[in-house]
């Protein structure tokens, strides 16, 4: 579910999907459910809700204290059942807000329909800008009990652009914004609207500005309802920010983006610290989110590939630990003989089978030195996060000019 798996281990993922069907049932959900537990999801027929993801849904309902989890499981349903999009832009306007989303959530929402058989759903059509290199920009209709994220197809029926539809909304949010931060570590403050909106202020410099940090402020929003500022004169804050920063995402899921942000002219530009520890920490939390990424849609690219008759593996994204360092590594495998899509990973594991024995021979390459040999490398297949496509395995004279290291040092 998410990159530290830190669900309960009761109630089971089943237990809580077959409870939520029959909540949305007694909800007056017009749509029959159904569990599918690949995808960790429902799905439904005719009118009603018809695609529900249960990630969210059941890391709220464990981690609420057990007296509270029917509640938890009412605000779900309530959620997810959202009202009509208003008819026109001139009826939507004042609910319009932007909303900021990790790229692999974008990812999952041009995915997704391809995976169904349901004829039925549509293919996404885009409504979004880039926001950073690991984030987007997108449109949101705020209700009561939902927040519902807009489609271009919506903007086609209202007759508005994406950038009017964004102009709109961010006046609205902006409208609604004043000052309310708390400082929750030594120099780190956490910002308490609760409106599920926080991220997004993160489009309002002179918000962070005006808290007098004592040095330029540094953003982080590592999910969609937290957002945190410390100064970039304190290395200490940083790195108190930045483990925050990783046990916020990991309670809270919905993570939307692992960069530290500074402003340029008023934008958010990504924040690269002069300090080792807090860039080595900030490399870490990315490979985090990465990993979250990377195995969210490896089996919806496993499912695509089945459809489409292709005989292509997908190779995982995993992490070690160096005992000696503590440092983080990333790791792919390619094997001989085998039509790859390889993420891009620090170092990378060849594999070949010896054709007497059958053992397996395996060099661990750097990223770096095997990008300067194989030309795929170079070229990434269109998706986020990066994956790259290697029909054919390097000769055995290339393997033994390739540098090679540990896998973990």
């Amino acid at each position: 579910m998410g990159f530290l798996d830190f669900f309960r281990s009761t109630p089971t993922l089943e237990q809580f999907a077959q409870r939520a069907m029959q909540a949305f049932a007694e909800a007056g959900n017009p749509s029959q459910l159904r569990y599918d537990a690949d995808e960790c999801r429902l799905l439904g027929t005719g009118d009603g809700a018809q695609i529900i993801n249960l990630d969210n849904g059941y890391r709220a309902y464990c981690a609420a204290p057990r007296k509270q989890r029917a509640q938890a499981l009412a605000n779900f349903v309530q959620g997810m059942m959202a009202p009509p999009l208003p008819a026109s832009f001139a009826a939507a306007r004042p609910s319009l807000r932007p909303v900021i989303r990790g790229r692999g959530t974008l990812e999952y929402l041009r995915l997704m329909p391809a995976t169904l058989a349901d004829a039925a759903v549509k293919p996404l059509i885009d409504a979004y800008a880039p926001f950073s290199s690991d984030s987007v920009i997108m449109l949101a209709c705020d209700s009561a009990h939902s927040i519902q994220t807009l489609t271009g197809a919506t903007l086609i029926e209202w007759g508005v652009s994406f950038d009017e539809a964004l102009a709109v909304a961010t006046d609205n949010l902006r409208d609604r914004t004043v000052s309310n931060f708390a400082q929750v570590a030594p120099g780190v403050f956490l910002g308490g609207w609760n409106d599920a909106y926080e991220s997004s202020r993160l489009l309002f410099a002179d918000l962070f500005y005006r808290m007098e940090l004592g040095g330029e402020p540094v953003v982080m929003a590592p999910s969609r309802h937290k957002l945190l500022v410390a100064s970039a004169n304190q290395p200490a804050a940083l790195l108190g920010m930045l483990a925050l920063a990783r046990t916020l995402a990991e309670e809270e899921g919905r993570q939307v983006s692992a960069l530290m942000y500074r402003f340029e002219n008023g934008k958010p530009v990504e924040y690269q610290p002069g300090d080792a520890q807090v860039a080595q920490r900030a490399a870490e939390l990315k490979k985090l989110f990465l990993l979250e990424d990377y195995q969210s849609q490896k089996h919806m690219l496993d499912k695509l590939n089945d459809k489409a008759s292709l005989d292509l593996f997908v190779a995982s994204y995993t992490l070690v630990q160096s005992e000696a360092t503590g440092r983080l590594h990333s790791y792919g495998v390619w094997t001989d003989q085998v039509d790859t899509l390889l993420p891009e990973v620090d170092k990378v594991a060849l594999v070949r089978y010896h054709e007497e024995s059958g053992e397996p021979d395996m060099r661990v390459v750097d990223w770096a030195e095997l990008r300067a040999h194989i030309k795929e490398l170079h070229h990434s297949v269109p998706g986020y996060p990066a994956r790259y496509r290697l029909p054919s395995f390097p000769s055995r004279e290339l393997l033994d000019r390739l540098a090679v290291t540990d896998l973990v040092s």
